[in-house]
């Protein structure tokens, strides 16, 4: 469907972004509001663009954008720390003293002071029901979060802010949810033979070992397959996801050349080479500089979502593609990412 930009409005997100002039990824959700015309959807390739009537626009103001983009494009905490670099402190202190109360700008302040670490000239409030950061039926969260008195909002996000993951509860979601895999899981293993499973584990072990190899392009020696192996056993066992013992797996799997003491200081990216001094960049890792602030929150997370009952499979697959993404070490990360899941799931 071709749209006409003279009869439609950016809001929300889109509006905010244009506003500032700033470049963001993507959010899933877009908004427009009609000058004329009823309201619709369309999807495309996992995107909604959703147009509104006129009577939706919010105005120019951006709190309102705020509250309408939280309200109908969701939470992206990604493009809020942008939009907040640029907003009037001023103006975001109005819009939040002129509703004091409503939940949406409830949220909005305690984003801000979340992700800017900075505090509005705001009281805190005294009264009033308190609200989640995050709406469980919309997003997996974390049961139990810590309230925090200053909003009346009780903050059940998935992490700290340097590594903070949002999973929306989307349909496809919701139907692994509701698969029990936990239970065919244990159906399976109480349908044979304790032997048989035993026997079927050290074949998984041994595959596994062979296929994390060969994913990276690498032909282990004898001592490297044992030791992966060894790693795997113990993934029911022992929590890796901590600096010390994520250092320890990767001196574990790689070529002793390439063992670290620490995250990596050098910048590395994620290629290919077409031709001589020619490379395709896929990705470029973050910077070492922020590495362990990153990797600090990721490990935070992990425990978080650990002690916060969330979806074991949400949990490992946010941490290993979180780890993989961060790329914290110069060799062994996909095959750390990858152990990591077996790990997160194993112990959940």
């Amino acid at each position: 469907m071709e749209i006409n930009v003279f009869d439609f409005r950016p809001a929300g997100y889109a509006y905010l972004l244009e506003k500032f002039a700033l470049a963001g990824m993507p959010n899933w959700h877009s908004s427009l509001v009609s000058t004329t015309g009823t309201h619709y959807s369309k999807i495309q390739d996992g995107f909604v663009e959703e147009v509104f009537r006129a009577q939706y626009w919010p105005g120019e103001k951006v709190g309102n954008h705020l509250e309408f983009a939280l309200k109908y494009d969701g939470v992206n905490l990604g493009l809020l720390a942008l939009i907040f670099e640029k907003v009037s402190q001023d103006e975001l202190t109005g819009f939040i003293k002129s509703k004091p109360t409503g939940k949406y700008a409830r949220r909005i302040w305690f984003f801000y002071e979340f992700l800017t670490g900075k505090q509005l000239p705001v009281d805190d409030l005294t009264s009033g029901n308190y609200v989640d950061a995050l709406e469980a039926k919309d997003y997996y969260t974390v049961q139990k979060g810590e309230k925090s008195s200053r909003h009346r909002i009780v903050n059940n996000l998935l992490g700290p802010k340097s590594f903070c993951p949002v999973v929306r509860r989307t349909e496809k979601l919701a139907r692994l949810d509701s698969s029990d895999l936990r239970k065919r899981c244990e159906d399976i293993v109480t349908a044979y033979p304790p032997e048989l499973i035993r026997r079927a584990l050290s074949y998984l072990y041994n595959k596994e070992t062979k296929s994390s190899f060969e994913i990276e392009r690498i032909k282990p020696n004898a001592s490297r397959t044992e030791k992966f192996i060894t790693s795997l056993t113990l993934a029911e066992k022992e929590d890796f996801c901590e600096k010390a013992r994520l250092i320890e797996l990767q001196n574990r799997i790689v070529d002793p050349r390439f063992k670290d003491s620490d995250y990596r200081e050098s910048q590395n990216y994620v290629g290919q080479t077409v031709a001589y001094q020619k490379e395709i960049i896929h990705f470029i890792c973050p910077k070492p500089d922020d590495l362990q602030s990153l990797m600090e929150g990721l490990i935070d997370s992990h425990k978080r979502m650990t002690t916060g009952n969330v979806s074991p499979v949400i949990h490992a697959a946010t941490i290993a593609y979180g780890f993989v993404f961060l790329h914290p070490f110069e060799d062994g990360n996909g095959r750390i990412h990858r152990f990591l899941i077996h790990n997160i799931l194993s112990l959940q």
